[in-house]
């Protein structure tokens, strides 16, 4: 974490993950992310910690990332004494007029026949992309979230949510043919090679957990050969 960070996000997909462990498993993974998060430099008590929590911290890395950015942007614009104005912000406080037929606010609001059409922003349209992988149990781990979602925006942004003159009412299905066509052309390399392996390995806890439901632990067990030793002290944070 950086340093007087005192939040982080936690995402939806991670359920995935702890919906595979049992309820000690999942403490101990729990466990381990806060400590991971306050900078105590944990280590992993077993293996399924460990692979569990590799999709995890790569969220948490690629997050610092961007605070530090924002960070470093905000410094910049204090030292030069605030956000800069822009020429649209400027002509908007000096010729004050009532819009039309479009409302300024976080986002464009247009009213098109009487109701309002709200256009959604880059923040959205990432969240929106997250919602539509984990309904197809793809982590976002391991997908182009961010680059897809300002791609999308500045493509749409850039013809005004309109497609041949007309005002596009919802951008979700434009936006799930982008997935689609991302997840198409999605190469391996989007996948380090630890996450690669954390990936496979909660395939096999859960292919095992399926095996053990139906065939029973001892079927289960003959059939699997996890490399994880029985819970014990040992294994145990300190």
């Amino acid at each position: 974490m950086a340093k007087d960070k005192k939040s982080f996000v936690a995402y939806c997909d991670w359920l995935e993950s702890f919906e595979e462990l049992t309820d000690e498993e999942a403490g101990r993974l729990a466990k381990h992310l806060f400590r991971y998060v306050n900078d105590l430099n944990p280590e992993a008590p077993d293996k399924i910690t460990k692979m569990c929590f590799i999709p995890i911290k790569q969220s948490l890395k690629r997050d610092l990332v961007k605070y530090e950015e924002r960070a470093d942007r905000a410094r910049e614009n204090g030292a030069k004494g605030g956000r800069p104005k822009t020429k649209k912000t400027q002509s908007v406080i000096s010729e004050p007029k009532k819009p039309d037929s479009v409302n300024v606010n976080d986002n464009v609001n247009a009213n098109v026949n009487g109701s309002v059409i709200k256009t959604p922003t880059r923040e959205e349209v990432e969240k929106e992309i997250c919602n539509n992988l984990f309904t197809r149990g793809i982590a976002s781990v391991s997908f182009p979230v961010e680059d897809l979602a300002q791609r999308f925006h500045d493509n749409y942004e850039s013809k005004g949510w309109e497609i041949n003159g007309q005002r596009i009412h919802k951008w979700q299905p434009k936006l799930n043919q982008w997935i689609a066509e991302e997840l198409k052309n999605k190469s391996s390399s989007l996948e380090t090679q630890e996450e690669k392996e954390a990936r496979e390995f909660m395939e096999t806890v859960n292919a095992y957990n399926t095996h053990k439901t139906l065939y029973g632990e001892d079927s289960a067990n003959a059939k699997f050969n996890f490399d994880v030793q029985p819970n014990n002290n040992n294994n145990r944070i300190a």
